[in-house]
């Protein structure tokens, strides 16, 4: 058996595969986190490449090994170029070219693996040629993760009451968990982690799915407007913000690029911040204009009412955007696990649960 004590140090290294590769590869989140859903884990991070050479490379495969605890190969999966162009694999990673003297941000495609499964050791190998070089010298990097089960400290209660429709999630092929750091908003920032990894976007439907009354032009057609939002946890607001009028359907936000410029936080519209006093924060955005409750400095608990569901910021529907994060700003978001939800299966509800939802649930808090 690998001594368990040699473990963290042989996965904190990066290495060339083989020694004459000049790509270096790194996780983001430095420390990935399993994420426990009702029936199964996943792995919710990015692979970050960077190249000091002044010649262009495009990836041509990706695979990641599992290893158990004794450090014995169990299970592989990988992406490759075996097919034609519209068939390989691979051709499911929308960026591949990775610029000289660049970066390339991938999203770990290895996202879903069953509930049993030891998720503790991972080898990622990714193979690259010269881009648009026939026949070029193929070169790998390898990257050892550990992956660590995320264990939360708040005790979270779920924002919203009633029946609640998972517009949008964290899921692989969600958008808050494709933001790329090498993007030319988040450079302007300076943004170095995905603050949205596993936010959410809230909403309420009818029987039929539908989110508005007749065509939607109103916010006030949409069955969520206004829907009370509430505390999730016991803490501190350290921000919020109200005044900004709801968008309109297919109208464009309140604010300029050149004002978004200056202050990201504008897209986020009416919202709250709460500091739950353990390295976890709370953010509640697109409030209803006017509907704002509490104010920074203010201590509440969990099931305060915050203001309502709204279309504020950069919203193009009427919803609650909420996501759990590791500080007040753009820091690397956390697995949110709501207490005693239960979830549509198509033929009754699930059996009340403690933990995570993602796109495409209708859920509801059971008091």
């Amino acid at each position: 058996m690998r001594p368990s004590f040699l473990l963290p140090l042989l996965l904190a290294f990066a290495t060339p595969f083989p020694a004459t590769a000049v790509v270096t590869v790194q996780p983001l989140p430095a420390q990935p986190l399993v994420e426990r859903t009702r029936d199964a884990q996943h792995l919710n991070f990015d692979l970050v490449f960077d190249n000091p050479g002044d010649t262009a490379l495009e990836l041509t495969g990706l695979e990641v090994t599992l290893f158990d605890r004794d450090g014995h190969f169990w299970s592989q999966r990988r992406l490759d170029r075996n097919g034609d162009a519209t068939t390989m694999s691979l051709a499911t990673l929308p960026n591949r070219t990775l610029p000289a003297k660049g970066r390339l941000v991938v999203f770990n495609p290895f996202a879903a693996f069953p509930s049993q499964a030891w998720l503790g050791d991972l080898r990622y190998v990714a193979t690259f040629v010269p881009a648009g070089v026939e026949d070029g010298a193929e070169s790998r990097v390898a990257l050892r993760v550990a992956p660590r089960a995320f264990a939360p400290r708040t005790a979270l209660r779920f924002p919203l009451r009633g029946e609640v429709f998972v517009h949008d999630g964290h899921d692989l092929l969600a958008h808050h968990r494709r933001l790329d750091i090498t993007g030319g908003m988040t450079t302007h920032f300076g943004i170095t982690a995905n603050f949205m990894r596993y936010a959410h976007d809230f909403t309420i439907a009818d029987a039929q799915g539908k989110l508005f009354r007749t065509d939607g032009a109103k916010p006030e057609d949409w069955y969520g407007y206004g829907a009370p939002v509430f505390a999730t946890g016991d803490g501190v607001v350290v921000e919020a913000t109200d005044g900004m009028r709801d968008n309109v359907k297919g109208g464009p936000p309140p604010f300029t690029q050149e004002q978004i410029m200056q202050n990201l936080k504008l897209f986020l519209g009416n919202h709250v911040v709460i500091d739950h006093g353990n390295g976890e924060y709370s953010l509640f955005a697109h409030l209803r204009q006017g509907s704002v409750r509490v104010k920074p400095g203010q201590r509440i608990a969990a099931g305060a009412q915050l203001g309502g569901m709204g279309m504020s910021g950069d919203a193009f529907l009427v919803h609650l955007h909420y996501q759990l994060q590791s500080g007040p700003g753009f820091e690397e978001g956390l697995p949110a696990y709501f207490g005693q939800l239960r979830a549509k299966t198509g033929a009754g509800w699930s059996p009340v649960f403690t933990g995570p939802v993602d796109s495409g649930d209708v859920v509801e808090a059971v008091e």
